[in-house]
């Protein structure tokens, strides 16, 4: 399953995820998100720098929103 950069950038303006990381962390997600990363780590790196979310959640939802 994969998340074109857009989507996962819609996704993180949606839900606010990401407030805690800064400039450099979030092009560094994107970077990952266009090498192919699996939605499991890409969900690990928007919660540590997230507030109120836990990765399940997270991770549930880049699974409902990901190209099948």
């Amino acid at each position: 399953m994969k998340l074109s950069t857009n989507r996962l950038y819609t996704l993180c303006n949606k839900y606010q995820w990401f407030t805690n990381g800064d400039n450099a962390q979030y092009g560094m997600m994107f970077e990952r998100n266009k090498e192919g990363a699996s939605l499991e780590t890409l969900a690990t790196i928007i919660w540590i720098c997230s507030t109120g979310w836990r990765e399940r959640d997270i991770l549930k939802i880049l699974k409902e929103e990901a190209d099948l």
